[in-house]
């Protein structure tokens, strides 16, 4: 008899990464709608501070204590995001010295200088968001307040210096270095809430009451406020009004971790709520998400498919445009990812690993 396939288990940190994702690609699909649509305006509200709580949440390679521990981490995280940041800005973008210097400088405005892929902005800005939080993780660990709640109080800090930090230039901070402090934060404070998520999603009853908690302060923030609604541009520093920005990122945020748990229903499972050995966060496909899925999106399949000689609804257009991108680009990033894994920050030794590590998962499969 032919053994029976094991059915994928909907994690909670694969659903929180899944909505994540959506909300991500979605709120660069709205460009297509106009910069100021209230939706968008709502999507931009907390899509990007999602994002980094998520990476905060997930499990982060740590640096190895020892004499090369700093260097080797370095190393690391310069192979992982800037080297893929580089190449990625060079492909996307027509080559003089010139836009090779914007590309350095490494800001949200000074991609836009270099005519390449703007949302780039976002590999520098977690480079040094990830420099930072090693550093305040491994400070922490030797105060006596814990670890978790180190974490939080320099999320505070962090989340302040990242806000309040003054404008310069038309330029803005060099490797978006005022909205590292920011991702920092969410980061952070991603990190810090592990334990409450574990103890907490284990109980449908309180998970259902913050999210609809969650879900009204998130409406009564954005929806209710109408054309009150700042848009905020975290790329450039521009949080508008930060109460607001903080009410509805936070809630935005919250909401998302409830629905993730009440989908996932991490109750009914005997495990840990968040595997510390699962893959999550930036990995190879989301890097491709935002370097190959959004830009095809954005560029060709819509563009494409407004050309067809019958009209469309919105609505259809967006849900086929997803389809046939994720399809596309789906084989574009496994081919690219196959034959040259350094766009994705992966390099021949790891190749090896996951190799191995994919041979014994199947094994015990």
């Amino acid at each position: 008899m032919l053994k029976k396939k094991k059915r994928r288990t909907v994690t909670f940190l694969k659903m929180a990464n899944t909505l994540t994702v959506l909300v991500i690609i979605l709120a660069a699909v709205t460009a297509q709608i106009g910069e100021t649509a209230l939706f968008r305006r709502v999507l931009f509200a907390f899509h990007m501070p999602m994002f980094f709580l998520f990476c905060g949440l997930s499990p982060m390679k740590r640096r190895d204590e020892g004499k090369m521990g700093w260097l080797n981490f370095l190393r690391q995280m310069a192979l992982f995001f800037v080297i893929p940041y580089i190449l990625w800005a060079l492909i996307y973008s027509n080559f003089s010295y010139r836009h090779l210097i914007w590309v350095l400088y490494g800001s949200w405005q000074a991609l836009d200088r270099a005519q390449t892929l703007t949302i780039l902005w976002f590999l520098p800005c977690l480079f040094v968001a990830r420099v930072l939080v090693e550093g305040i993780l491994s400070l922490v660990s030797r105060l006596p307040i814990g670890k978790r709640l180190g974490a939080l109080v320099f999320a505070v800090i962090s989340l302040a210096i990242g806000v309040l930090l003054p404008e310069i230039g038309s330029l803005g901070y060099p490797w978006c270095l005022n909205i590292a402090f920011t991702a920092t934060g969410f980061m952070l404070l991603g990190y810090s809430i592990r334990d409450v998520i574990e103890k907490i999603a284990k109980k449908p009853a309180i998970v259902f009451g913050l999210f609809v908690v969650s879900a009204a302060g998130f409406i009564a923030g954005t929806l209710i406020r109408g054309e009150k609604l700042e848009m905020v541009l975290m790329r450039s520093g521009d949080y508008g009004n930060l109460f607001w920005f903080f009410l509805n990122a936070l809630s935005g945020c919250l909401m998302v971790l409830s629905l993730s748990a009440l989908l996932s229903r991490p109750w009914k499972k005997e495990e840990s709520v968040i595997n510390e050995h699962e893959e999550a966060g930036i990995n190879r496909v989301t890097i491709g998400i935002f370097v190959i899925h959004m830009p095809l999106l954005q560029q060709v399949i819509l563009p494409l498919m407004r050309l067809l000689p019958f009209t469309i609804p919105p609505g259809v257009m967006f849900v086929v445009g997803l389809v046939l991108t994720r399809i596309i680009s789906g084989w574009i990033i496994k081919v690219s990812a196959r034959y040259v894994p350094q766009l994705f920050g992966i390099y021949p030794s790891e190749l090896l690993l996951l190799r191995d590590s994919s041979d014994a998962a199947k094994a015990e499969g």
